[in-house]
């Protein structure tokens, strides 16, 4: 019983459709509009007949189909008008867009249509649809053209009946352009002749499908439509309707002709112009050959001459190179020797010769000579070495210098500095010499003052033995210049003997605070004020030693100030050390004597041995430090200490 049901309502709505479809077939005349001004697609002619390519189709299809069809031409704002009212059944030529599918259904397409830009010929400022902002613009009324002009903001549009009108405008320079069907354009431009007063612009626009149209929803009509365009394109009839319209040329054939003599004619002059310059340039050509000649003769001269001068040249550097001392070894961006001088062989007692490799010479090996790579990479190696060759003992400073750019090779200047270090070592020897004998001589001045006084009461003696005040002078006086040589041949011991320290890290600011409790008696003695910047400073030294060194510079500083002197105390730490600074306003020390004031028993004070200085300095050095001073004449003086931080 179900699949009774299933197969009549199958049945009901196959014949339904089929009723449907058919009703087009039983109705009297289908009303089909079209525009009456559309060449080659559709329009009226002379005669007044209704023509062209969507006439054609039409007719084709209802025959195909058995309809009666009634075609009806009008302006296109009209047919588009009517269509929408139900005054007509279809539009037998639409071109397809987005805007039009709101109220149109559409068939097959019947062709790819395209608008197209036309301008005077004389127009050179429009070459795509962007130029046509602010101009004044020609369209069809209704026609997709029109559509398209929207995408640009200014256009001034001027719309027509036809495209007929349109076109018109432009021909009248009435408008800048006319925007329209590109087929349709040539038609109206060939029929008038005004071909050569127009010129399309730019790309093809708005290739869409163009199509038949029915109002929205009217399926059963379109599809009958849809069905007659298949019939026809299967049965050969569209390709004779399409190659009927479309087939045909638009071009004027005679033009063309009189255009091909003018090319031929321009040919054969361009040949004959050519031809006649290709005859003056040969002649010229001859001559710009010898004058060439001429001037490669005295080319070859001038390099002859280079070529001697080059050699003279090079003999010079040869000879250059021959007579400098320092030996000079030269690679190539390959590590081989490109030049050496005799000098090189000499200092290094070895034979070389040209394209011989870094590595074959083993000179890093057998003399120690390092920094190769390094001075390839544009950094210039310096280094000192002793070498030994033949039992004989060679000193000599060498350098690696990388030539201009990186990888363009490598110069290796050698020196012999064995005479220099020779006499070096006579000089620093005489130096020495020179010190013992002012050490001597400062000797011999401290003590023979002393050994003077003695002596004076020694000889004193036998006249006034009988003396109380005499005797006990000679006691004291005696006793104190003995102590005096005592002190000073201590002091010297300290200066001479080797320093035995013992480095420990601690804190100069501690340090510094006691030693300044040690001479706070005498600075309220002279009123002595002490400006302080001491911060927290770990230092690793001998704290002991560390605790003369400063005893020693405060103490210097005291002395050489009158009273109501200031001393500036600060410790800090620099980049890689612990900076203590004593800064006095004291009487200074000439310039003349500032290289002096470390040597032993050189001092300016009435009373000084000259020591408390010597034994300063050797302290510091002792504990990896270093001490500096500066000094003005009656400016004070500033002394430096740096030590190492812990």
């Amino acid at each position: 019983m179900k699949k009774k049901v299933i197969l009549l309502t199958i049945i009901i709505i196959f014949l339904s459709n089929s009723f449907s479809s058919s009703s087009y077939l039983h109705k009297k005349v289908i009303k089909i509009a079209g525009d009456n001004n559309y060449p080659p697609y559709e329009f009226i002619d002379d005669k007044g007949n209704f023509r062209g390519f969507n006439v054609d189709m039409m007719r084709a299809i209802a025959i195909e189909l058995g309809l009666e069809i009634e075609l009806i031409p009008m302006n296109w704002q009209d047919a588009l008008d009517a269509l929408e009212r139900g005054e007509v059944d279809a539009i037998q030529g639409m071109t397809r867009s987005k805007a039009r599918e709101e109220k149109f259904d559409f068939s097959l397409p019947l062709v790819i249509n395209s608008q197209a830009i036309f301008v005077l010929k004389e127009t050179n400022y429009i070459s795509s649809i962007e130029d046509l902002k602010g101009r004044r613009v020609s369209f069809q009324k209704g026609d997709i053209s029109y559509e398209l002009s929207q995408e640009v903001e200014g256009i001034k549009p001027y719309s027509r009946t036809n495209q007929e009108e349109a076109i018109d405008l432009l021909l009248d320079g009435k408008v800048d352009a006319f925007i329209g069907n590109r087929l349709t354009g040539l038609y109206y431009l060939q029929k008038e002749s005004n071909f050569d007063k127009v010129k399309i612009v730019g790309e093809p626009m708005h290739e869409t499908e163009y199509c038949i149209s029915v109002l929205k929803g009217n399926e059963h009509l379109l599809e009958l439509f849809n069905q007659g365009i298949e019939t026809i394109k299967k049965n050969g009839t569209y390709d004779k309707i399409y190659k009927k319209w479309f087939g045909e040329t638009f071009v004027d054939k005679s033009r063309y002709f009189k255009n091909l003599l003018y090319i031929s004619i321009a040919i054969l002059l361009v040949v004959s112009v050519v031809a006649c310059v290709n005859l003056y340039w040969n002649k010229n050509l001859k001559k710009k050959v010898e004058e060439r000649t001429r001037e490669l003769n005295t080319l070859n001269e001038e390099l002859e001459e280079q070529k001697r001068e080059i050699e003279k040249s090079n003999m010079l550097r040869g000879k250059i190179l021959e007579s400098i001392l320092s030996g000079i070894i030269v690679f190539d961006n390959y590590d081989r020797v490109i030049e050496y001088n005799k000098a090189a062989e000499k200092i290094l007692n070895k034979s070389l010769s040209f394209k011989e490799a870094w590595e074959n010479l083993n000179l890093q090996e057998e003399y120690g000579l390092e920094g190769y790579d390094i001075a390839k990479q544009g950094q210039v190696i310096t280094g000192n070495k002793e070498i030994v060759s033949n039992n004989k003992k060679t000193y000599i400073n060498y350098n690696f210098i990388p030539v201009n750019k990186l990888g363009a090779g490598i110069i290796l200047l050698i020196n012999d500095l064995t005479d220099i270090k020779r006499y070096q070592e006579m000089a620093s020897y005489n130096d020495k010499m020179q010190a013992l004998g002012q050490l001597a001589g400062g000797i011999a001045h401290e003590i023979r003052n002393p050994l003077t006084s003695i002596n004076t009461f020694i000889d004193l003696i036998p006249y006034k033995l009988d003396d109380e005040q005499f005797k006990k002078d000679l006691v004291t006086i005696t006793k104190k210049e003995i102590n005096r040589m005592n002190e000073l041949i201590s002091q010297l011991i300290d200066y001479t003997k080797p320093v035995t320290r013992q480095p420990t890290s601690f804190f100069i600011d501690e340090v510094l605070e006691e030693v300044l409790i040690l001479f706070s008696n005498q600075f309220k003695k002279k009123r002595i004020s002490v400006v302080k910047d001491i911060r927290k400073l770990s230092v690793f030294a001998d704290r002991n030693q560390i605790k003369q060194i400063l005893v020693n510079i405060i103490l210097n500083s005291i002395e050489a100030m009158e009273e109501g002197g200031k001393i500036y105390i600060s410790s800090f730490k620099g980049d890689a050390e612990g900076i203590i600074e004593i800064k006095d306003n004291g009487c200074g020390i000439a310039e003349a004597h500032m290289d002096k004031i470390f040597q032993p028993f050189f001092t300016l004070k009435p009373n000084g041995t000259g020591i408390g200085l010597a034994i300063t300095k050797k302290l510091v050095e002792e504990n990896e430090g270093d001490i500096f001073i500066e000094s003005e004449e009656n400016n004070g003086t500033k002394v430096t200490v740096s030590l190492p931080v812990s």
